[in-house]
């Protein structure tokens, strides 16, 4: 359970991503990003041996995590995270760019801008949620495999509708060990 309790977080329903990226475009054209800045990517597994392959997606952002990597490794205090909904933020005026957010972060979240020489990650589209309206790359998903939502009701199997919903897990296997930054995400397993 989230120390917040407005604490605002993912759910990736792995059954329904068909790995289109409309998410990715989605946030793109929100924030008008330069090539090279991605805020959300869709990774792309291959497992097993022939005959039997296997093929997983997965849709991935800043995690707006409980206790963020990033923002006790930046030196110029540049990364916050912000009470109403728990989102971690960089402030691109006190950022100097050195890159140490991304190195810290075990999710690969922030990205470095070179037009800007500063970091850049996710928002969860705090603009957004302050409106009542969803993130751009939920917004944008034809599949339905990208949710957001409170925390504690992502965890009491409240959000998404039920019609989208399978047993939760802390992570998948090439997402990184959730204990080492409590992540604000839930996801659903292919089988």
């Amino acid at each position: 359970m989230a120390k917040n309790p407005n604490q605002i977080g993912w759910y990736f329903n792995e059954n329904n991503c068909i790995a289109c990226r409309a998410c990715e475009a989605g946030c793109k054209q929100e924030f008008d990003l330069p090539i090279g800045v991605r805020r959300r990517r869709v990774i792309i597994k291959e497992e097993g041996k022939y005959p039997n392959t296997k093929v997983r997606y997965l849709s991935a952002a800043c995690n707006h995590c409980e206790e963020p990597a990033c923002l006790k490794a930046c030196p110029s205090g540049a990364i916050t995270k912000e009470p109403e909904f728990g989102v971690v933020l960089i402030d691109q005026d006190k950022c100097i760019g050195c890159k140490r957010c991304a190195a810290a972060c075990p999710y690969g979240a922030p990205t470095f801008d070179e037009k800007k020489k500063k970091m850049d990650k996710c928002t969860l589209c705090i603009h957004r949620l302050k409106e009542g309206l969803p993130p751009a790359c939920v917004r944008t998903c034809p599949g339905y495999a990208l949710w957001h939502g409170k925390m504690s009701d992502i965890e009491a199997q409240k959000t998404p509708p039920e019609i989208y919903r399978r047993p939760l897990k802390d992570r998948l296997p090439e997402f990184a060990d959730p204990k080492l930054t409590i992540p604000s995400v839930k996801f659903s397993e292919n089988k």
